[in-house]
């Protein structure tokens, strides 16, 4: 096989300067030829051939007399080349060439088949004429060579690969896929070659020819591990999910794998966001892999596509969402509430605090798992103490919730999770109206914190600051900081109260874009799509570039995107948004979605 690349790769990259010492009336004859200035090129190429006869020479001659319509004198010249050197199986299809070029088709066809069916014996022979009638464009007459050359040196897969560009040139996607599967044949340490052969043929025109080679060589090979990797990865490639899952199972099941390749396929599905062929993936380990290395694995994968697929809409998918808090739960219940599996603990109780509004059992899960500090790592724990802030914060036990995050702020002083704790304690002033402690809090953290805490606390030293200094009170604010702080506790109806007094009495406040950002969210939370997107347009057209304008442009967006499910609509909100906001923290994820979206 490395031979046979070797002489393709010599015959098709060859040019006559390259096997010959530097000549620099070599080099100017094929600068003529290059420029088409064959007369000049054509008498450096005689006396270079009639110096040092040579095949290279040969073939530019015949090409010079062609370009001039020389078509007699190309006859006469390469009849006695033959004659000089009758083992050379090139110089009668040059030949042959030229007289189909003169008409004398028939005389060309004798020379064809002569040359094919008995003056070829040899690989390299072979190669060179299967090469040079590929490049000539008789794709039929190379396929024929390298047939013949399977029946001439017995060897039943030579010259697959060859065979398989000439078939899907010619349109036989069927044999181009039998020719890839004889590159496996030919030499089963071929294995990633014909895979890689049968992805690249791969297309919406090919696929059902594809299918059915595949499907009728493992018909005849049902024990071949090789094989049923091809078509595994062909109906994955091909997007055909069930097809790849019956395959992948079938694979495990027969050659009684680790389940490897079944989380494997998992994660793909996950990252296709079919997240339900996913999950049924993982439950076939959950139930027939009990001592895999991806048994615990398929659990928490298994607890995450839920979560995934909870928040791949706006607002996020409520019965997803339990269904996640539900397999985090199993998961635990199977595991055991240790620190090696804090994760699934921390996403647990997250869900439970902002969505189900589970307070007790997300307190319950951290404080239990918070006794394990000594086998925590330092940032696990910092976490679970944060999320168990937040608990207090909501249950209206602030007192608790001040000394928790400060507990988080002084262990991890100089650190971004000390940061973001600090953030939290700003934004606990905030909510009681303390604005100089927020502030202080917001000071302290400005120059240590990564984008996400920085543009939180810009954005919450911004409204302060705006909303402190313009009259004598600061009740506005505080009635804001109030709703804000019922929308944290997912008190909604007395969120929204508070903001329409607010707005009443403060008709004309600069607070005025930030109540109908909080609005369009407390709609958003409960599922009133319409009124969200009232709420978004009116800032977007009064309050367009103020603080709010990007977060409702991208808002809408995407509700338009994964909730609408409009994409073409999505599309031009996301290409605006570009235009309008070109250095808005979204701009990264926008620009990766409209990508997806071209994509299809």
């Amino acid at each position: 096989m490395n031979l046979r690349f070797f002489l393709i790769c010599l015959f098709l990259f060859f040019v006559p300067a390259a096997f010959a010492q530097p000549d620099p009336e070599a080099d100017l004859a094929e600068r003529y030829f290059a420029d088409g200035e064959y007369e000049p090129a054509l008498n450096l190429f005689l006396k270079l051939h009639s110096d040092s006869p040579s095949e290279p020479y040969v073939r530019r001659i015949a090409d010079c007399y062609e370009k001039l319509d020389q078509y007699d004198e190309a006859i006469r010249f390469l009849q006695k080349a033959i004659r000089k050197d009758e083992d050379n199986t090139l110089y009668p299809l040059l030949l042959a060439g030229v007289l189909e070029k003169t008409g004398e088709l028939k005389e060309a066809d004798k020379l064809y088949d002569d040359v094919i069916t008995r003056q070829l014996m040899q690989e390299g022979d072979f190669v060179q004429a299967g090469v040079y009638l590929y490049q000539a464009g008789k794709l039929d007459l190379s396929r024929q060579t390298y047939l013949q050359a399977r029946k001439r040196l017995k060897e039943t897969y030579i010259f697959a690969n060859e065979l398989s560009n000439i078939y899907l040139a010619e349109g036989d996607f069927e044999n181009a896929a039998k020719e890839c599967l004889n590159i496996y044949f030919e030499n089963t340490d071929n294995l990633g070659m014909a895979n890689i052969s049968i992805l690249n043929i791969t297309g919406p025109s090919t696929q059902t020819a594809i299918e059915r080679v595949l499907l009728s060589a493992i018909e005849a090979r049902q024990n071949d591990l090789g094989l049923r990797t091809i078509l595994f990865e062909f109906y994955v490639l091909a997007e055909n999910f069930p097809e790849a899952y019956i395959q992948v199972k079938a694979i495990d099941r027969l050659f009684k794998e680790d389940g490897e390749r079944i989380f494997r396929f998992a994660e793909t599905m996950r990252n296709n966001k079919n997240y339900d062929l996913a999950n049924e993936a993982l439950d076939y380990l959950i139930e027939r892999k009990k001592t895999s290395p991806y048994f615990f694995a398929a659990h928490f994968e298994k607890a995450g596509n839920s979560e995934r697929k909870a928040f791949d809409q706006i607002p996020a998918d409520m019965a997803a969402v339990q269904q996640a808090v539900n397999d985090y739960g199993r998961l635990l219940d199977e595991f055991g509430r240790k620190s090696q599996f804090f994760d699934a603990v921390y996403r647990r109780s997250s869900l439970m605090v902002f969505y189900t509004n589970d307070l007790n059992g997300a307190q319950a899960e951290l404080e239990n798992i918070l006794r394990l500090q000594q086998s925590l790592k330092p940032e696990d724990w910092a976490k679970a103490k944060l999320l168990l802030g937040d608990v207090l914060l909501i249950k209206q036990e602030y007192n608790k919730a001040k000394l928790t995050y400060t507990e988080v702020a002084d262990a991890f002083r100089d650190r971004q999770t000390g940061a973001m704790a600090k953030f939290k304690l700003a934004q606990l002033a905030y909510y009681k109206g303390e604005f100089n402690l927020a502030q202080a809090q917001l000071e302290a953290i400005k120059d240590n914190t990564s984008n996400d805490i920085s543009n939180d606390a810009i954005k919450l030293g911004l409204l302060i600051i705006d909303n402190t200094g313009l009259d004598s009170t600061t009740t506005a604010l505080e009635m804001f900081a109030q709703a804000q702080l019922l929308t944290y506790q997912r008190k909604y109806t007395e969120s929204m109260a508070k903001l329409d007094s607010l707005a009443q009495a403060f008709p004309d406040h600069p607070l005025a874009d930030e109540i109908l950002w909080e609005k369009a969210n407390i709609y958003l939370k409960n599922n009133d799509i319409q009124t969200t997107l009232s709420y978004l347009e009116r800032i977007l057209d009064v309050f367009s570039y103020d603080i709010y304008g990007d977060d409702a442009l991208y808002t809408k967006a995407r509700i338009y995107d994964f909730t609408l499910k409009q994409p073409e609509a999505a599309m031009q909100m996301y290409l605006e948004f570009l235009t309008r906001f070109p250095g808005s923290l979204y701009s990264v994820e926008i620009r990766k979605r409209i990508r997806e979206l071209r994509q299809g």
